[in-house]
């Protein structure tokens, strides 16, 4: 059974990727000046570094970013998308808190591989398994290791 390093904790709760707003643009297919005028609005921020004035963004930025563009593409508002955007936004912190909470060690399973995602609540002797057959994430709850 591997444990998962605390390297990788760390970075799935705080990303350190950082673009600048040309690379941004080139990620998400948004223009700079509508980055800018977002970032006017509020809607998104920058990173304010101490080594220049360029504009840098976060991980986390580029991910509201994509999520504004495909909801505008869907045809919605400028201020839906930003809406809907929110709330994808707290779904995803949501997914990031399980795998940082939950995940206890990488194994195997029956020859498989597994995540053990620690006990469930009440049965401290058992713990649930994600594991990985035939490309399909199967969930049990087998005794502790």
């Amino acid at each position: 059974m591997e444990q998962i390093p605390e390297e990788l904790k760390g970075l799935l709760g705080k990303p350190e990727l950082q673009l600048g707003i040309g690379d941004l643009a080139h990620v998400t297919g948004v223009s700079q000046s509508q980055l800018r005028y977002w970032e006017s609005k509020n809607y998104i921020q920058s990173i304010k570094t101490s080594e220049s004035k360029n504009r840098k963004y976060s991980l986390k930025t580029i991910g509201e970013v994509h999520f504004i563009k495909n909801f505008l593409d869907e045809g919605f508002t400028l201020t839906a998308a930003v809406k809907k955007a929110e709330k994808r936004k707290e779904f995803i912190n949501f997914m990031r808190k399980v795998i940082i909470d939950r995940f206890e060690a990488l194994t195997e399973v029956d020859g498989h591989p597994a995540i053990d995602l620690g006990p469930l609540e009440g049965q401290s002797d058992q713990n649930i398994f994600a594991i990985l057959i035939d490309q399909e994430i199967i969930l049990r709850l087998l005794p502790a290791k």
